[in-house]
């Protein structure tokens, strides 16, 4: 018997940035929206620069992102908080409109974002389809930034999974939550407790710390 090696590619993660606002809307449901991937818009990876093409997720949203759970991060576990309702692939980038759950964890999420303490969108891709660009080995140094980079762009990829974070990485992408009239009246116990703020800002700066 022939033995077949098989190898298994991690899908690659990476974290968008966004700058929060709210949008009052007539709705009976909160909701989120954000960019989860902005377009032509060049972002350090380490040791090389990367981009996404417009469309590039064209066929992926079409086929097995329609119904995409929005998921958040806490406590060493990942939960889904959101189903994603409308995709708009623009020409600047990959914006999307998630449907929030009851959920304690969905409410929580949807509280942070508005305080600002949830400000980033993570995807998960799966690359298909890339066209790279090797500078000179004379002048590949990261130290100068994307200028001294190999740089990358992807023409296709697999939407694997999109998280909400509060950890920014890309430039030019936007969340922004929206809700209704109605639920800002009837959701006042909601509220973070100021010792929760606290302990979630806290978190923050210690990630940011260790992570720079």
């Amino acid at each position: 018997m022939n033995d077949q090696i098989v190898t298994l590619r991690a899908p690659e993660v990476r974290t968008a940035s966004a700058a929060l606002e709210l949008v009052d809307v007539e709705a009976d449901n909160r909701r989120i929206s954000g960019r989860a991937v902005p377009y032509n818009t060049f972002t350090s990876i380490g040791w090389f620069a990367e981009q996404h093409a417009p469309k590039s997720f064209a066929k992926s949203i079409r086929e097995a992102a329609r119904k995409l759970p929005l998921l958040m991060w806490h406590n060493n576990q990942t939960w889904p908080v959101g189903v994603s309702e409308e995709w708009d692939d623009n020409d600047n980038g990959l914006d999307c409109t998630w449907l929030m759950d009851s959920s304690e964890e969905a409410e929580r999420a949807a509280d942070l974002a508005d305080k600002g303490m949830l400000t980033g969108l993570s995807i998960g891709f799966a690359p298909i389809r890339s066209e790279w660009e090797y500078v000179p080995d004379e002048d590949w140094d990261p130290n100068r930034g994307i200028d001294g980079m190999d740089k990358v762009t992807r023409l296709e990829s697999r939407l694997l999974e999109v998280s909400i974070t509060p950890t920014p990485a890309f430039a030019g992408a936007k969340v922004s939550q929206v809700r209704s009239r109605e639920q800002r009246r009837e959701m006042p116990n909601h509220e973070l407790t100021f010792p929760r703020r606290e302990a979630w800002a806290q978190w923050l700066a210690a990630n940011r710390r260790s992570a720079s």
